[in-house]
């Protein structure tokens, strides 16, 4: 791939990185809303006192801290801990022990639970983008300071890739039926998933392909679940999941697949071979 057509997205990456993150954290205050001033109305109804009740009261104000880029590296390390502590505290041993759903669609929890987590890891080190108040009262100074968060920010963006694309699969494994028409727009949408989910994980042609399946995610918003209004796309448990993944894959079109990836092999085969010397003439 061209250079040129490398930096293209990758110059967006701090606007995107910060619209990754106010939609985000809408979505987290959003489950705040639910369970402090009981809108939009809760698809499942949790006692506040439960471990999912204390975490929907935490992402009351975390949420609204996220969207605003206000004390991003506590509110994030704070977000990023509770999203995927509740993880392996509760859906993790429900799975293992009760058989309960995953991943996947039909109110399945890792998607929204792991995704916004793992993704507020990322702010963590990285920062809030272009557009938060704290890189407006000057009060980003921790992120990117120094090369050790650049490493880690790096290896949270690992994190995230390689954790999206296995969440992804599973949303085209699900399509996978009998009676599905081969030339349906869900047929089409379960090729994607299903080749699109081990090529991120991969980190081959991430760009691209990241690009073309965040168009994916905002047509089946708009196809599945904007018909129901805006807040009553909702009221299915991981009905979200559309939205988290079209931002997410948005903001990794610019950022690119980072370390561990085919992506940077290829590229440093192809650097090698730019600064490859030529062979010496031989003479006749």
């Amino acid at each position: 791939m061209p250079q040129r057509a490398l930096q293209i997205p990758a110059k967006w990456t701090p606007e995107l990185q910060s619209l990754a993150r106010i939609i985000v954290g809408f979505l987290v205050f959003r489950h705040g809303m639910e369970q402090v001033v009981g809108f939009p109305p809760a698809g499942t109804e949790v006692p506040t006192t439960s471990w999912y009740g204390m975490l929907k009261l935490l992402c009351f104000p975390g949420g609204l801290l996220l969207m605003l880029g206000l004390l991003t590296h506590p509110t994030t390390l704070i977000l990023a801990i509770a999203h995927v502590g509740y993880w392996l505290i509760e859906p993790l041993p429900q799975a293992v022990f009760e058989g309960a759903r995953l991943v996947g669609s039909r109110g399945a929890p890792s998607d929204h639970l792991l995704l916004p987590g793992l993704f507020c890891l990322y702010l963590f080190f990285a920062g809030g983008g272009a557009w938060s108040l704290d890189r407006w009262l000057k009060r980003d100074a921790f992120h990117g300071a120094n090369l050790q968060n650049a490493i880690y920010a790096m290896y949270a963006l690992v994190a995230l890739r390689i954790v999206a694309g296995i969440l992804f699969i599973p949303h085209g494994t699900g399509k996978i039926s009998p009676t599905l028409d081969p030339v349906s727009l869900r047929a089409f949408a379960m090729v994607l998933e299903l080749v699109g989910g081990p090529m991120i994980i991969l980190g081959l042609y991430v760009r691209p392909l990241a690009f073309v399946l965040s168009g994916e995610m905002a047509f089946a918003y708009f196809l599945s679940h904007a018909p129901f209004g805006f807040w009553g796309s909702f009221a299915e448990p991981n009905q979200e999941a559309a939205i988290l993944f079209c931002f997410l894959f948005l903001f990794i079109w610019a950022k690119g697949a980072g370390a561990w990836s085919l992506d940077a092999v290829l590229q440093r085969r192809r650097e090698r071979s730019a600064t490859a010397p030529l062979p010496a003439p031989t003479a006749a």
